[in-house]
């Protein structure tokens, strides 16, 4: 055999083995997609039993799916397990210190605990994300501080999210927080 038949066998064998490469990484990505597909199907479709874990084998393979954990932890939230959704909402908070949605559901469970001070520090720490752009953190912050009787506070914090929503043109959400505004207003004439 000549030299150039050697650079052959040696070129198409290199193109092969990208290939299979390509073809193994792609492969593995539609299956973790198909996985997570199901699992928030399943989770959309209030079979949290089901979901779980499904979200368990993707975190496996996948640490870093911020939203499979959050899912995650709303499933275990809405099947009544607290205390896994307070570790997974940590480790969410932990491994993505910027993902609000951790922080506002972290702080929304220890809401259900009655834990208002860890609630407020949940979502305290979810305002300073972007503090211009998130609308929903300085909602519940405003309803926590509402909760422990500081309505001073919560007023400035919903008037904040307010309007933050505004800009967004999220009008549902801005009568909504009308609404607890009108609350404690009429609280504090009292």
């Amino acid at each position: 055999m000549s030299e150039t038949n050697y650079t052959t066998i040696i070129a198409l064998a290199t193109v092969l083995i990208i290939l299979l490469v390509v073809g193994f990484f792609l492969g593995r990505s539609l299956l973790l997609a198909s996985r997570f597909n199901k699992a928030r199907q399943l989770y959309e479709n209030e079979k949290y039993g089901d979901a779980i874990p499904i979200f368990q084998k993707i975190l496996t393979r996948q640490p870093s799916n911020d939203l499979a954990r959050l899912l995650l932890g709303k499933c275990y939230v809405n099947q009544g397990n607290l205390t896994e959704a307070i570790s997974t909402f940590e480790t969410l908070t932990q491994t993505s210190p910027k993902n609000v949605d951790g922080y506002i559901e972290l702080g929304k469970v220890y809401m259900q605990q009655g834990k208002i001070d860890n609630a407020i520090a949940q979502f305290q720490q979810g305002t300073k994300i972007k503090p211009n752009k998130f609308a929903e953190p300085h909602r519940v912050l405003g309803l926590a501080l509402k909760e422990k009787g500081e309505n001073d506070a919560a007023l400035n914090s919903l008037k904040k999210a307010k309007k933050l929503y505004s800009a967004q043109k999220s009008y549902p959400m801005v009568e909504t927080i009308d609404e607890e505004i009108e609350t404690i207003t009429t609280e504090k004439k009292k």
